[in-house]
C-alpha cells in the first residue's frame, strides 16, 4: 500500500513544483522588490496575419540579418495594436517617467519563428529629459503599442514573427517613479530608477 502511495505522493508535489514554477514566471516583476508599480501588455487584437512580402522564412531572416550588420533599420516591423498599461499598486498617487532618454521600453518576441534585433543605429546626440504623469492609487497609465518596434527612444529593438504559430510578447521598461521605492536608485527630482517586466501576452500568427 505504501509503495502504491508513494509515487503518487511524489507525483503530485512534482507537478505542483511545476505548476508554482509557471505561476512565478507568469506574473509581473518589478526591480526593486517592493516597487508599487505594475506593467502589463494587454491586446485589443491578438490575432495577426504573416505577411513576409513573398520572401521565405529564410530569406526574410537573412534580410534583416544584412540589415543589422549594416547598420541599418530592418525592413518594417509588424503592425499590432496592443496596450502597455502601468498599474499604479500602492494606496497612494505615484510619479512615473514615459518618456524621455532615461525610459525605455522594450518588447522582446518570443516562439518558435521570433527574431530580436538591435541594429547598430546612429542617434542624436541632445538628451531628452524625462517627462512624468501621475498615476493615482490603484489607476493605470496606457501607452498604445501599434508596431514591433521599441527600445531606446522606440528605435532600437526590432521584433519579427517568421512562421505561422503561437507567439509570447513580454514587456520591460526601464523607468523612475516618485516617491522612490526602498533600495531603489537616486535619479533626478527625487525619483528613484525601477524596472518592470509584465507577464507575457500570447499572440496567435495565422498563414495569410
Amino acid at each position: 500500500m505504501i509503495r502504491a502511495i508513494l509515487p503518487t505522493a511524489l507525483f503530485a508535489l512534482f507537478s505542483f513544483t511545476l505548476v508554482s514554477a509557471q505561476d512565478k514566471k507568469d506574473k509581473p516583476k518589478a526591480d526593486p522588490k517592493g516597487t508599487p508599480l505594475e506593467l502589463s501588455i494587454t491586446g485589443k487584437k491578438t490575432k495577426y496575419t504573416l505577411d513576409l512580402g513573398g520572401l521565405t522564412a529564410e530569406e526574410f531572416k537573412k534580410k534583416v540579418d544584412e540589415a543589422v550588420k549594416a547598420g541599418r533599420k530592418p525592413m518594417a516591423a509588424p503592425t499590432v495594436d496592443l496596450n502597455v498599461e502601468i498599474k499604479n499598486t500602492s494606496d497612494k498617487p505615484v510619479q512615473v517617467w514615459i518618456t524621455g532618454d532615461p525610459v525605455v521600453l522594450t518588447l522582446n518576441l518570443k516562439g518558435k519563428g521570433a527574431i530580436n534585433v538591435n541594429p547598430p543605429l546612429a542617434f542624436t546626440e541632445e538628451f531628452r529629459s524625462p517627462k512624468a504623469v501621475e498615476i493615482a492609487a490603484g489607476k493605470t497609465h496606457v501607452i498604445p503599442v501599434k508596431t514591433l518596434v521599441s527600445g531606446y527612444r522606440s528605435s532600437a529593438h526590432w521584433s519579427f514573427w517568421t512562421e505561422p504559430g503561437e507567439y509570447e510578447l513580454i514587456a520591460t521598461m526601464k523607468t523612475a517613479m516618485k516617491p522612490a521605492p526602498k533600495g531603489a536608485k537616486e535619479a533626478l527630482d527625487g525619483f528613484g530608477t525601477v524596472t518592470l517586466t509584465s507577464a507575457p501576452l500570447k499572440l496567435t500568427v495565422e498563414k495569410k
